[in-house]
């Protein structure tokens, strides 16, 4: 759920004026991690720090190889990481950390989102027998889409053209 930055004021101030976490944490109806959370933040950043995010971080994998090499010196959980280092989400440091583990560096590179863009494969014309598999395949890949797009569209005129006729022969 997102807190606007005047309830983590209340919040905040409500701590300052001397309330214990858990004191606090039952007033506004939070978990008690939540609050600790906040004023942590506060503290080392100001009102910059607990401001909501209004887009998506993006976080370089150097900045990633930084954030996981001081978790695993310093032996720091991933909330007190996270913490360090003005991160949304303890979850992400997880992410990254598993994703190092498996790949190493190239592991923490941020991988292109969403599908290739459809290209029109190339259709060599030179006989199949000179082909090589990859370009076969390619072809015939592409031919067959274009048969079922071709049938599709047979078949949307074909019951355009009864459903013309329907009407037609109601008027007679």
């Amino acid at each position: 759920m997102r807190y606007n930055l005047d309830f983590k004021l209340k919040v905040i101030a409500y701590y300052e004026q001397g309330h214990t976490g858990v004191a606090t944490a039952r007033k506004f109806n939070l978990d008690k991690k939540i609050v600790s959370k906040w004023t942590y933040q506060y503290q080392r950043g100001g009102i910059e720090a607990i401001k909501p995010k209004t887009s998506k971080a993006k976080y370089s994998s150097d900045f990633k190889h930084q954030v996981i090499t001081v978790m695993l010196k310093q032996g720091l959980s991933q909330s007190e990481v996270a913490l360090k280092f003005a991160i949304s989400s303890p979850a992400l440091i997880s992410h990254w950390h598993k994703a190092y583990r498996h790949h190493g560096m190239s592991g923490l590179i941020p991988k292109r989102k969403g599908r290739d863009a459809m290209t029109k494969p190339f259709i060599i014309d030179k006989p199949d027998n000179e082909k090589i598999l990859a370009e076969l395949k390619r072809e015939n890949e592409y031919l067959r889409t274009e048969v079922a797009y071709l049938k599709k569209l047979d078949a949307l005129l074909k019951a355009e053209e009864q459903a013309g006729r329907k009407r037609g022969s109601s008027k007679d």
